[in-house]
């Protein structure tokens, strides 16, 4: 159970807070807390993407463009986007591999580039330039096979050029110093461009002269001279032998693109990007993310670029995975351009995911996970499946793609999302009749032809039938169900949906809830549809999902305690204790006992409470009972004894309400942080409720017994008890007010409106003298303030 406590831990010492007050002297003018910024306490919930049934191997998941369109989970987020560093690393290493004709180990080329500090390349370099071999490697280069071989081939271009870039790099890979300003760490990287052009000008390697202008056109880059960063690859790159390619051209290409796109250029740098995406693995991710077309205009002025099909058709798979909303747009115009591009196959399947989001989802799943993050909206999918099933058809048709099988399976499956089961199955069968099972790809399409049949086994079943708990339990046993894991989730929320739809409230929340969510928001009719069920001769889905016992006396027991608790806080103790006595003897020695006939002044929630009488729920509403029958005889008799028992009701309900120790006894869960937010209740939001929160916050119950209490009473130190407990039900009636402004966390004192303040004005006005407001009045220093 959360724990939430409304005070400080002395409450002597400190100001208690929810004891009512009011503004009664001119002289003290209490300030007015104003309302906190309130989030709804899902807040935290983790995105929804959605639920996916493709499995990832019927594409080369792996593929260079496979991250950019389909999503499995955070697979790419973790193995790919986060590792486009290593990638770059990697890529680079095996440039300078082959420059050395392949000979050098990749370890020994990593340390050399990019572990060796300044000093241990000077020497490298000093070893390089010694024409006699005598020289000796730097200590820790001893045995590294790069740089021996730089060092053997006197390659004085390449250690002058290492110890360049390493001058270069605290200016772009580590934070600068905070004593240096933005002005001057850029005219320092100026500088710096400065003396590599010199360098790059005596330098004979094209291979490092490509390397040169890399790190001159970074460094002007990111000292924020875009137009600098322009002319510099201008000047440089005619001046390279570009024949033997480079991964350098496009890291140095997308600078240039970044620097256009500072400028102004959107369409030449996006053209730049769409180069970067298509030929550079290690800048992939990068250009993806960089790519900016801002409307119909640049999108048209990017196209001209273009040199070829090829190009135009990169352009329009970059732009169907940045923008989806023209992704069925886009693949129509790569499908004209190129009907044979593997790509399609990729852009086919980002097509289908978002409208999963959209077609495998139920009310149920929107409570749970709310909206699925995609580009498609919900009014637009209908029309966008069609449109997808002409084009699939079409390429179908026509037989250029090259992968015909996958796209045979894809078109059942969307005759699957547009509801008609039946074709999808034909098509499955045939598409399955055609398949080889000695051929690796055909038995990866078997696998994902087996999730899709589990899956159209659940959009076959049929809530209302006996039989629909059974077969829900079967489906989870196939092999194909544990293969992944949105089955279970979209079973439940479907189970659930169709058992609401069907006016079976309890098990709609036990399909899709744990048994915990029952008691959040009760309701009295999904506890009697439980009950129904746990009577029946085979109550299946409570003994699977109660998680109690499979002893059907125990889940009933569960039940009508629950039903018992949330009557009895509804002020019904005669039905709560109907319901409750329903339970067998064996099974209500197992009730947790309370105590919530204990008077007690302080506001802590979570707090023991000595008291000789402990009850159970049935016992408490039979206590009730018992001293409400007490009170009306007195009262008939002329028994001035009937105000004690009164109070003593009114102190149970107290008690028993949200603001009292024992909550627990009507209520299953209670959030301590709504108190922050008493005034949108009683019903609050709650990540995994079926209908949120209900907190036992009406205090009439309690109000009215002390009122009759106080009516009743001829003693006036029960009545000035009474009427402190009646001054407290107010006090929480107006916190819970929508009108209120004040939070019960704020040190400050409430202005409490005059409607609300009238029995603390009792209190002071009738009771000051009694023995009880003198031991108050020192407990409470709101009302001490307001006293004075």
């Amino acid at each position: 159970m959360p724990i939430g406590r409304f005070y400080p831990d002395k409450p002597i010492t400190r100001l208690l807070l929810l004891l009512g007050v009011a503004c009664i002297a001119a002289s003290f003018n209490p300030v007015q807390a104003p309302p906190p910024k309130l989030q709804g306490n899902c807040s935290g919930v983790s995105p929804f993407y959605g639920y996916t049934f493709l499995d990832p191997d019927i594409i080369n998941k792996s593929a260079a463009y496979a991250p950019f369109f389909a999503r499995w989970d955070d697979y790419y987020d973790r193995y790919y986007f986060n590792q486009a560093a290593d990638i770059q690393q990697q890529e680079n290493i095996q440039e300078w591999i082959e420059r050395f004709c392949g000979q050098p180990l990749a370890a020994d080329v990593a340390y050399v580039v990019y572990e060796a500090d300044i000093s241990e390349i000077s020497a490298l370099h000093v070893a390089a330039a010694d024409p006699k071999k005598k020289a000796l490697l730097p200590y820790r280069m001893g045995g590294n096979t790069f740089a021996e071989m730089i060092a053997l081939n006197n390659c004085t271009e390449i250690t002058a050029y290492l110890m360049f870039a390493k001058k270069c790099e605290p200016y772009v890979t580590i934070q600068q110093s905070p004593w240096d300003t933005k002005n001057n760490i850029a005219q320092q990287m100026l500088d710096l461009v400065q003396e590599g052009l010199a360098r790059f000008k005596d330098t004979q390697s094209q291979f490092i002269r490509m390397r040169y202008a890399y790190q001159l056109v970074r460094l002007a880059h990111y000292a924020g001279d875009y137009q600098y960063t322009v002319d510099l690859y201008n000047y440089l790159l005619p001046k390279i032998d570009r024949k033997k390619p480079s991964i350098l051209y496009f890291w140095t290409l997308g600078h240039l693109a970044g620097a256009l796109q500072k400028l102004g250029k959107y369409p030449e740098a996006a053209y730049r990007y769409s180069l970067v995406f298509r030929f550079c693995a290690s800048k992939r991710a990068q250009a993806y993310r960089s790519f900016k077309i801002r409307n119909d205009e640049d999108w048209e002025q990017t196209l001209r670029l273009c040199q070829n099909d090829a190009e135009k058709s990169t352009l329009y798979v970059l732009r169907a995975g940045g923008a989806r909303t023209f992704l069925l747009e886009d693949m129509n115009q790569v499908y004209d351009l190129d009907p044979k591009n593997p790509q399609l196959d990729l852009m086919l399947i980002s097509e289908i995911q978002e409208l999963e989001k959209n077609f495998l989802r139920t009310s149920v799943t929107d409570l749970k996970r709310g909206a699925a993050i995609g580009s498609l909206k919900k009014e637009t999918a209908a029309q966008h499946l069609l449109e997808l099933q002409k084009f699939v058809r079409k390429a179908l048709r026509e037989k250029h793609t090259p992968n015909r099988k996958l796209w045979r399976g894809i078109e059942g499956y969307l005759e699957l999302l547009a509801g008609d089961k039946y074709a999808a199955e034909k098509r499955w069968d045939r598409l399955e009749d055609d398949l080889d099972d000695d051929l690796e790809y055909d038995q990866k399409l078997m696998r994902q032809l087996e999730i899709w049949r589990c899956l159209l086994e659940i959009m076959k079943l049929n809530p209302n039938s006996d039989r629909a708990d059974n077969l829900a339990f079967r489906i989870r046993s196939y092999e194909a169900f544990k293969w992944n894991p949105n089955f279970e989730p979209f079973l439940q929320q479907w189970l659930s949906e169709g058992y609401a739809a069907n006016n079976h409230p309890g098990k709609a929340i036990l399909a899709a809830y744990p048994p915990s969510a029952l008691g959040l928001n009760p309701k009295i009719e999904a506890f009697d549809d439980l009950l129904l069920l746990a009577e029946s001769s085979d109550p299946i889905l409570l003994e699977r999902t109660m998680q109690i016992d499979t002893n059907p006396e125990r889940i009933k027991a569960y039940l009508l305690e629950l039903k018992g608790a949330y009557l009895l806080g509804q002020g019904k103790p005669e039905a709560a204790l109907a319901v409750m006595r329903k339970i067998l003897p064996t099974e209500a020695v197992r009730l947790p006992k309370f105590s919530p006939f204990r008077e007690k002044v302080g506001e802590k929630i979570h707090r023991p409470v000595s008291d000789t009488l402990l009850l159970n729920r049935m016992e408490v509403a039979q206590k009730i009972l018992d001293l409400e029958f007490r009170a009306k005889t007195a009262e008939a008799l002329k028994d001035p004894s009937a105000a004690l028992y009164w109070y003593r009701i009114g102190i149970a309900y107290y008690n028993m309400s949200y603001f009292g120790y024992e909550w627990e006894v009507t209520d299953t869960y209670r959030s301590g942080y709504n108190q922050l937010r008493l005034s949108q209740g009683p019903i609050f939001s709650l990540a995994g409720s079926p209908e949120g929160n209900l907190e036992n916050t009406d205090m009439s119950v309690a109000l009215g017994y002390f009122e009759k209490a106080i009516l009743a009473a001829e003693d006036m130190e029960l009545a000035a008890r009474a009427t402190f407990m009646a001054a407290r039900c107010r006090q929480k009636q107006w916190f819970c007010s929508p009108d209120c402004t004040y939070r019960p966390n704020s040190q400050l004192i409430p202005v409490i409106p005059d409607q609300y303040f009238g029995y603390y004005q009792l209190l002071m006005n009738r009771y000051s003298e009694t023995k009880f407001y003198s031991a108050i009045v020192k407990e409470c220093k709101w009302l001490a303030a307001y006293a004075r």
